[in-house]
């Protein structure tokens, strides 16, 4: 029989199989034009945590046993996850980090210093990448890795305070090194420590 050749896989008319309520949580299958199933999005984290694949990877260095932070590094250490969930998924920088201090028991003056944190580094984020470009002029600051990036705009943004309370920059810079042996790369902590090294003198 002349004409078109027909496509065997594709269903004349998609038609869903089984009760599909509307308070069901179940979904109704979808096609794309080969008449192939195409799977559901999975949806987003809600929160970043240690399960949460694909993220920060939480859990502490088998071989060095590093202990949960403390302090106020447990406040840096909730910053940098806010604010790489916010860069990477687009969450709302603030609310990641009531949910993650909910989740870690944040004390709430700890929570109150990495409110700050978050909010001077989303305040002045252009200005802390022109100051990280000047500082690390090799790597454009946009193909930093964002762990790498967002620890050193957090670094930066605390530098620039003045606190009666406020820590020695060489405090600081330390910190910044420790968050990114928690949370970066194996090269990491060698690149935070080079780049604020030349901040420090």
């Amino acid at each position: 029989m002349a004409g078109a050749p027909q496509n065997p896989r594709r269903p004349k008319t998609p038609v869903p199989q089984g009760n599909f309520a509307a308070d069901s949580d179940e979904v109704a299958p979808r096609y794309d034009s080969r008449g192939d199933e195409i799977p559901p999005p999975e949806p987003p984290p809600e929160i970043l945590s240690p399960q949460t694949p694909g993220l920060i990877h939480m859990d502490p260095d088998s071989e060095t046993e590093s202990p949960a932070p403390s302090g106020r590094r447990a406040a840096r250490a909730a910053a940098t996850q806010a604010l790489y969930e916010a860069d990477s998924i687009g969450h709302p920088a603030g609310l990641a980090l009531r949910q993650i201090a909910e989740r870690d028991g944040l004390a709430d003056d700890l929570l109150e210093f990495a409110t700050t944190l978050v909010e001077s580094v989303e305040a002045n984020r252009l200005t802390l990448d022109d100051r990280i470009a000047v500082l690390a002029p090799a790597r454009p600051v946009a193909r930093i890795d964002r762990v790498d990036r967002i620890i050193l705009r957090l670094a930066l943004a605390e530098l620039s305070f003045e606190w009666d309370d406020q820590a020695p920059p060489a405090v600081i810079a330390n910190e910044a090194v420790e968050i990114a042996k928690l949370y970066g790369s194996e090269t990491s902590p060698r690149f935070i420590n080079g780049v604020l090294g030349t901040v420090l003198g």
